[in-house]
């Protein structure tokens, strides 16, 4: 866990600087984990995001742009009847351990000076958001604790207490003591860290001077390392690799905004992944039904054989019989053919041609259902990688998309009339060429066919589902048309495949079928290149926000 007690301590030392004195504004719960506070402090807004993921719990600042909930819960409406203009008067860290207390203060609805707590506990899958009065009687936790879970109760009522801490020494202000893991003797040291400052150490660093540098360090490194992500204060040389620097709050941001996107998308939209999953998987057993009862109408002949051999031996045929072997005149050979007992010679002939009938005229509604299942299956099969690049608000217009298809039924809400604002993605080459992908069906059309001009050009993974790439510009050269392709194939079910066709053309090419689900495009004239997906290309452009 890179984000330890010394991490910790820097961030509150900071938190500390910027936001004392400052006022309550707002609060949301954006998720099940996380809090937003709004803060005016030293003449500016602040968002202050508090998360206690069992992964990813964290304090910090933040630049981003969070979706806050329409109607606020139970819990949010009571942090903001008792914390919403209330002033930070200061925030303070329990030694070196993951534990903070701001203290607040503030005025009921008689007007009388109030004083509350807010403790956060970072502990892994125990870490707890406390809110309590000034006598440390808890209001309400935004995780609570029966006493059938831990002796440690979190409930209203309780009194709030610090867990027991582990005796520890401070690594800050005492000696090194000679030991194989840090983490084991002092306090707020990670076991990266402990592995970075003993490498450090074998190297000739002094201890007391990597602590100097973690102590004053308002930077965050981050390194990428076999599809992994670690940072802390200072660089992580123990791993011997390339390394990113950022302020300290931006670099926070950086490395847990993926992190939390794909989660919140995963609380927030799990139900919708599950469904398109479930369409998914029951358009493919539906295939594999309809395919075989295809071959098995495609081989109904022998029931026109066994109704003419019926006919041509009515003379052996008698009620009550159950089967008659006769000689098959087509082939030579001899055929046991079953018999309904109930009916004479002649009607089990019909019967048989009945059948025959039956499973001819089931020919033709079999390839269409066959037809229109592979067509269900291919739109599923896209909504599915879709949501695998999606965040929230492309999410958001995916469930949209299968509500006016009338996959999903829609929720009955009053109708606000509003213009929709789609949430694709600009990016801006080092040539000034504005480029635009589609996160979802409904962008890629509206991409496509409503905001693109007839010269732009336009990419698209072959024959698998994948974003539209528009790039507008009329003329393209080997860089950029590269560029746009490793684009298309990087948002395409074959991110992680190797040599992706990816077919390129302009706009004014392109048709769109009559009647088709949004995202479908006819295409006449193209060109294709095959690419390697390489993530190295964000580097290239400037996304536009």
């Amino acid at each position: 866990m890179a984000y330890d007690g010394i991490m910790l301590s820097r961030v509150v030392e900071n938190l500390q600087s910027q936001l004392t004195g400052g006022r309550i504004n707002k609060i949301y719960q954006i998720s099940q984990y996380e809090l937003l506070f709004h803060v005016r402090a030293q003449g500016t807004n602040q968002k202050l995001l508090m998360s206690i993921h069992p992964m990813y719990a964290r304090i910090q600042l933040t630049s981003l742009t969070y979706p806050t909930p329409a109607t606020p819960n139970a819990f949010t409406m009571l942090l903001r009847k008792h914390l919403e203009g209330a002033y930070i008067e200061s925030i303070v860290q329990l030694q070196l351990d993951r534990i903070i207390d701001i203290h607040f203060v503030g005025t009921n609805e008689f007007k009388d000076t109030v004083e509350l707590h807010l403790y956060m506990e970072i502990m892994g899958k125990h870490s707890n958001v406390i809110v309590a009065y000034n006598n440390h009687k808890i209001i309400d936790c935004l995780k609570r604790v029966s006493p059938s879970m831990s002796a440690r109760i979190m409930q209203p009522g309780a009194i709030y207490e610090f867990p027991p801490l582990i005796e520890k020494k401070n690594p800050m202000t005492s000696e090194f003591i000679p030991t194989d893991n840090l983490t084991k003797i002092y306090q707020g040291i990670s076991p990266e860290l402990s592995r970075e400052i003993l490498y450090r150490m074998d190297h000739g660093e002094d201890f007391g001077e990597v602590m100097k540098n973690l102590q004053k360090s308002n930077q965050i490194y981050i390194h990428k390392l076999d599809a992994k992500e670690y940072f802390h204060l200072i660089p992580l040389t123990h791993l011997q690799c390339d390394y990113e620097v950022y302020p300290l709050f931006e670099g926070l941001d950086t490395h847990y905004h993926l992190i939390d996107q794909k989660d919140r998308i995963k609380q927030q939209t799990s139900d919708l992944a599950k469904y398109i999953q479930n369409e998914y998987q029951r358009n493919i057993n539906k295939l594999h039904k309809l395919e075989k009862t295809l071959f098995d109408s495609q081989n109904s002949d022998e029931y026109r054989i066994m109704g003419d051999l019926l006919f041509a031996n009515l003379h052996l045929i008698q009620k009550g019989q159950t089967s008659v072997t006769v000689e098959n005149y087509y082939d030579g050979t001899m055929m046991t053919i079953e018999l309904n007992e109930k009916y004479d010679g002649k009607t089990n002939a019909n019967k048989y041609y009945a059948k025959y009938q039956k499973a001819k005229n089931a020919l033709h509604h079999l390839e269409e259902q066959i037809a229109l299942t592979k067509e269900e299956i291919n739109y599923f099969d896209t909504l599915i990688t879709l949501m695998e690049n999606a965040n929230y608000y492309d999410a958001l217009e995916i469930k949209e998309e299968l509500e006016n298809l009338g996959y999903l039924k829609k929720k009955k809400t009053k109708q606000v009339h509003r213009t929709l604002k789609m949430h694709y993605e600009t990016y801006q080459t080092k040539d000034n060429i504005m480029i635009y992908v589609g996160k979802n069906n409904l962008q890629n059309d509206y991409l496509t066919f409503k905001m693109a001009s007839k010269n732009d050009m336009w990419f698209h993974v072959k024959d698998m589902p994948g974003s539209h790439v528009i790039v507008h510009s009329e003329e393209l050269d080997e860089y950029t048309i590269r560029l746009a392709s490793q684009m298309a194939a990087y948002f395409s079910k074959g991110k992680h495949s190797s040599s992706v066709p990816v077919n390129y053309t302009k706009i004014r090419t392109l048709k769109k079928p009559q009647g088709s689900k949004p995202g479908k495009v006819i295409l006449s004239h193209y060109s294709t290149i095959y690419i390697d997906p390489d993530e190295t290309f964000l580097k290239e452009v400037k996304k536009i926000d």
